[in-house]
């Protein structure tokens, strides 16, 4: 099982990825960063917060980037979208050309009424206990790996064999 979050790099290697929204007739796009044009290693922005799948390689200025729109904004389809946080973190600038078009206008209006949102303390609190989860999961996995080792040592032991 490979780790979740966020892994810190010298060099950036996100790109703005895009995806159409297939549940509104393909009308607004969903906006992500990933290495490689991916779902399964990205990091975006959506109604629930933060969204981070698998292992994602981050500069330092992007993770801190990262860390200020989270703890600053609250998921809005028209101020503080997908697009304005994938943007923001690559380029330091929350821009959106969503909203440019009168039937993503639209759309993002009627989205907006309809879609629930978390506020910026839910997006903090579930983000923290992301990590939180992925740290007492590894601990987990190591105790494990450590009982297992010392019943394989105990086992042979038992026989006269001494293992090292």
């Amino acid at each position: 099982m490979e780790a979740m979050g966020l892994e810190v790099v010298g060099i950036s290697v996100l790109q703005v990825c895009k995806i159409k929204i297939t549940v509104l007739a393909r009308l607004a796009d969903h906006y992500f960063l990933s290495e490689h044009n991916s779902l399964d290693h990205s990091v975006g922005w959506g109604p629930a917060g933060m969204e981070i799948r698998g292992r994602v390689r981050v500069t330092k200025i992007e993770q801190q980037r990262i860390e200020r729109f989270v703890a600053a904004a609250r998921y809005d389809i028209a101020v503080n979208n997908c697009e304005h946080f994938a943007y923001y973190v690559v380029h330091g600038l929350a821009l959106s050309a969503q909203q440019h078009t009168w039937w993503k206008d639209l759309s993002a209006k009627t989205i907006r009424i309809l879609q629930p949102t978390q506020s910026k303390r839910s997006n903090i609190s579930d983000a923290i206990g992301r990590e939180v989860g992925n740290v007492l999961n590894e601990n987990l996995r190591q105790s494990r790996i450590r009982n297992a080792n010392q019943e394989r040592i105990a086992f042979w032991d038992a026989r006269g064999l001494r293992l090292e």
